[in-house]
Order: C-alpha cells, then sequence, then structure tokens
C-alpha cells in the first residue's frame, strides 16, 4: 500500500521537478493551449482567450526559470546571451510568417494596411490593435502578433527587472505579487471608472502582464525557497487536478456563450485565469514526475513541439485555404489537415535549422523554452 507523503516532503518533491533539465507535465500543458487556440480559430469550440492566457503563464514561468538559474549559477544575467538566444529562436520563423500574410492577403486580393503590417513587424502590434474597436481587430494583419508583441515586451523588460528584485531575495515574492495586484488595480480602475473597453484592455501589456507575472511568481517560488502550502494542498490528491479543468470549462462556456456578466464579475474571472493555470501547471509538474505518463505521450509531445510553427502558421493556411481552395462539402476538412500538416514544413526548414545554428558547441537545455515560442529547445 502506497503512503501518502506529508505536506512537506509533496512539496520538497515539486520543487525538485521544478528543477528538472526537462520539467514533466509542461509539453501537456503546452499542447493543450495550442489545440484551444486552433479550436477557437478553425471550428469555434474552445477558448482561444484561455488557451494564450496558459501561454503566456507558460512564458512567464520557463524565462524565469532560465533566468533565475544565471542568477544562481553567476549570480547575474548575461543579456547578451538572453537576447541573442530569443532572437535566433523566435525571430526567423516569425519574418517568415510575416512575409507568407503578405502572400495571403495578395491572392486572396485583401489590401494590406502598411502601419498594421509595420507593427506586426516591429512586435507592437498588440497597441496597434487596441487602437481599433473589438469587432475590428480580428481583421487586422497577422492578428495573433498581438500576443507575440506582448511577450517580447516582457523579454525586453523583464531580465532586468527580475535580476533588481533578486537584489532583495527575501522580498522578491512579494515583490512579483504586488506587482500583479497593481495590474489587477489598474485594469479595474481603468475599466470600471474611466471608460476603457476589453479592445484595449485585451491587447496592451500593462493590462495583460500579470498572466506573464504569474508564472514568473510560480518560478520563484519554487527556484527561491521552499513550495508553499497552497502548492502541498494543491497536489495532495489527483482527483483536485479536476478543479482546474472545470474552471477551464466554465470559462470556455463563457467564451463561447457570451453572458450578460456584470463588468466587475468578469474582471474577476479574467484575473483568476492566470492563477488557475499556474495552480495546474503546479499540479501537472508533480503528477507529471511521479507516472502519469500519458502527459509525455509521443503525440502530446509533438503537438508541443509544433506549437510555435502552428501558432504562427494557422490562420493565414485556413485563410488561404477557405478563398482560394474550393472542394465541395469538404472545405472544412481539407483546410484542417492544410493547417496541421503545412506548419510542419517551416518547422523543418527554418526553425530548427536556426535551433541547431543557436545550440551549436553548447548542451541544450529544454528550460530555455517559452510558451508561444516552442520547438524542444530555445
Amino acid at each position: 500500500m502506497e503512503v501518502s507523503p506529508d505536506r512537506g516532503s509533496r512539496g520538497a518533491e515539486l520543487v525538485l521537478a521544478a528543477r528538472q533539465p526537462v520539467i514533466a507535465g509542461v509539453d501537456a500543458m503546452r499542447a493543450l493551449a495550442i489545440v484551444m487556440v486552433l479550436g477557437f480559430h478553425l471550428f469555434g469550440v474552445l477558448s482561444g482567450s484561455l488557451g494564450v492566457m496558459i501561454f503566456f503563464v507558460l512564458s512567464g514561468f520557463l524565462i524565469t526559470s532560465v533566468l533565475l538559474k544565471d542568477i544562481r549559477r553567476t549570480g547575474t544575467i548575461s543579456f547578451k546571451n538572453f537576447y541573442s538566444r530569443r532572437a535566433l529562436r523566435i525571430f526567423p520563423n516569425f519574418y517568415a510568417a510575416w512575409l507568407l500574410e503578405f502572400f495571403v492577403f495578395h491572392v486572396n486580393h485583401q489590401p494590406v494596411v502598411k502601419w498594421q503590417a509595420a507593427s506586426a513587424f516591429f512586435y507592437v502590434s498588440n497597441y496597434a490593435r487596441a487602437l481599433l474597436p473589438l469587432q475590428q481587430q480580428g481583421s487586422f494583419f497577422m492578428s495573433i502578433s498581438w500576443s507575440l508583441a506582448l511577450e517580447e515586451q516582457f523579454y525586453l523588460l523583464w531580465p532586468a527587472a527580475l535580476l533588481l528584485a533578486m537584489k532583495y531575495r527575501q522580498h522578491a515574492v512579494k515583490i512579483v505579487a504586488g506587482a500583479i495586484a497593481l495590474i489587477w488595480a489598474w485594469r479595474f480602475a481603468c475599466m470600471t471608472w474611466f471608460g476603457v473597453g476589453w479592445g484595449y484592455a485585451y491587447n496592451a501589456f500593462e493590462m495583460r502582464a500579470d498572466a506573464l507575472l504569474a508564472g514568473s511568481l510560480l518560478a520563484i517560488l519554487l527556484y527561491v525557497g521552499e513550495a508553499p502550502d497552497w502548492m502541498s494542498l494543491a497536489i495532495a490528491k489527483k482527483w483536485l487536478v479536476l478543479l482546474p479543468l472545470v474552471f477551464f470549462a466554465a470559462v470556455t462556456y463563457a467564451d463561447l456563450k457570451p453572458l450578460s456578466l456584470p463588468i466587475q464579475v468578469q474582471l474577476i474571472s479574467f484575473s483568476l485565469q492566470p492563477l488557475v493555470a499556474a495552480c495546474a501547471l503546479v499540479q501537472w509538474m508533480y503528477w507529471g514526475s511521479r507516472g502519469w505518463k500519458f502527459l509525455e505521450h509521443p503525440a502530446i509531445k509533438w503537438v508541443a513541439r509544433l506549437s510555435y510553427s502552428y501558432y504562427l502558421y494557422h490562420l493565414s493556411i485556413h485563410n488561404l485555404i477557405q478563398i482560394r481552395v474550393h472542394v465541395p462539402h469538404a472545405q472544412r476538412l481539407v483546410g484542417t489537415i492544410a493547417v496541421i500538416v503545412l506548419p510542419v514544413i517551416p518547422y523543418y526548414l527554418i526553425e530548427r535549422p536556426f535551433m541547431k545554428w543557436r545550440d551549436h558547441g553548447r548542451k541544450p537545455s529544454p528550460l530555455l523554452d517559452d510558451g508561444l515560442h516552442h520547438a524542444g529547445t530555445a
């Protein structure tokens, strides 16, 4: 009969699992997030918004974990190394997708709005989209670039901010938690008192950085101290993994069937989503390290490995197929197959070669992946 570990030993096992070169459960959560995004854009099912939120939490957690390892090893962060590796990891495939979007607009006889294309190119499309009414944001040039822009802005600011916070190591958790609380308060004030709408709040960095910081806070908790009691309670029983999934299902239902909820209720849900995603990540890391092999199934790892290419290309491919390829009674099937198969090409022709170049002469670390920019190592 297996003896359940006490709270302290569960926390220690969780910390150990989070410090492994390959963290169990991360690929499964990444695969869940990209499936949510594809399901929403292709079939109008699942919650694309929640999928992106999960990606943000993963990004914050994994990037912060990498930076904390650098700080522990050297006492500082190599900004040159961090940003050069980010550039090789992110830019080649992104700009290939940017060029493909031009091609798709051309063959579909859609005019390209130059300022929109420029904003995507320079990673400020989140603010460019935010200036448009909510109903026009879906037709934005390379509309998925808003979330990538937001992540790049986080990468630009966070290493220096983390290094500064870690100078006050004993207070780092409070500093990051306080930053999250300030974003909540700012978002609440803007949307309830100052007339800011969801179109801006959904895209702007200062309105969404709490999701990235939630993942970062989780990394700090696991890498600089002992797992707090709430984490030990979250992994006390296997069935508790169902609770975040129930919450995700409720959010999905609310997204697909918009309910007339007070703005305060919507804001509470929006603020809780990254915290629940962080809790789910804790559970999947722990149970994945204790024998839940299905979280590391080859099919799941494959989807996770391709998640960045899927995210970059799925809308361009889908739009091209829907307008230019006519297959009676099988249009959706052809589009779905194309979205699943075609992003494999840029993954092997662009993404992997640049990653091998980046990792030449250096042992890669799977921890160096983030949420949206994933392909095995970073």
